[in-house]
């Protein structure tokens, strides 16, 4: 079994032995306001951009704010249990199209892709050194409002993106077991 020490922080065991950059990706709370250089910006949602999608739709778009000013406009709309992300010094939106560009019809897929798109995203900052949390407690309605959001997109979560505060009062969730996530095609079957 291979674990990851976090120096002071909780360890996770993994039964495989998998990527770096998966077993040390978490979503801390305590971000410090170290600026993050647009070129590592700019390489963090590049690696976003070439995630698969249905159809290559590519539905996904971020709204990023980096500078001070624009950074406030996002942190206006956090709901007040997110408060600590008002530390970090990115904080973007992931928006995606709900429709196909090819014949306008819906696409009930759009969301998984934005998934995916974000974990790609994700695993890069990680890589550099960056740390992520997605989020769901902001202000969707008012975010529409004042980003001019297009009805054909769903709005979908909003990141935090900076370097951590290793203080030591944070530590990684556990995970569920493996055999909760891999579920055996006979396990559904033998229920009917």
């Amino acid at each position: 079994m291979n674990k990851t020490n976090w120096g002071g922080y909780m360890e996770r065991q993994f039964n495989y032995d998998i990527m770096k950059v998966i077993k040390e990706r978490w979503s801390p709370r305590e971000f410090s306001n170290e600026k993050v250089p647009l070129e590592d910006l700019k390489a963090i949602f590049e690696a976003a951009r070439y995630a698969p999608s249905c159809f290559n739709e590519q539905p996904w778009r971020y709204i990023v704010a980096y500078k001070d000013d624009d950074v406030e406009i996002l942190r206006g709309l956090l709901m007040k249990g997110n408060s600590w992300a008002k530390k970090a010094p990115v904080l973007a939106i992931a928006i995606s199209t709900n429709t196909f560009k090819r014949n306008n019809k819906k696409n009930n897929y759009n969301k998984f892709d934005t998934g995916t798109s974000w974990g790609f995203l994700s695993l890069e900052a990680k890589k550099r050194g960056y740390d992520t949390h997605g989020m769901a407690g902001f202000s969707k309605k008012k975010a529409r409002e004042i980003l001019n959001i297009p009805e054909d997109c769903d709005i979908i979560a909003m990141i935090a993106i900076g370097k951590r505060i290793k203080s030591g009062n944070e530590k990684p969730n556990t995970r569920k077991s493996l055999e909760e996530v891999m579920i055996d095609i006979n396990f559904f079957k033998e229920r009917n």
